[in-house]
């Protein structure tokens, strides 16, 4: 199962998320899960070098893959919690699709 935790700040800003685990849906390679996930997360990253000046932190497991983390120091920037917000309800939607893959929530 593939587990998305973002966390929040107090004043309600998102500032960071950590993906782990692996979908477990289909074949390597034939996982739609698993690449709905990396989808939404390299869109996500994409989104913010294109649209904003915040530089992410990306950490990445590029040997046996199932983890990344994505954070940012405190950042109000309305564009970038814009971007942050549509990546958190790309992952619930598809936690709520496929609940047996995907777990998310917030903190």
């Amino acid at each position: 199962m593939i587990k998305a935790i973002f966390t929040r700040h107090q004043d309600g800003s998102l500032n960071s998320v950590t993906l782990t685990g692996h979908a477990g849906s289909g074949d390597y390679g034939f996982d739609i899960v698993c690449a709905s996930v990396s989808t939404l997360a390299i869109n996500f990253i994409n989104s913010l070098e294109v649209f904003t000046t915040v530089a992410a932190d990306i950490d990445v497991d590029s040997v046996e893959g199932g983890y990344m983390k994505i954070s940012f120091p405190h950042d109000n920037q309305e564009n970038v919690q814009l971007l942050f917000e549509s990546f958190l309800l790309g992952m619930t939607n598809l936690s709520e699709n496929s609940s047996e893959f995907v777990h998310t929530e917030v903190i």
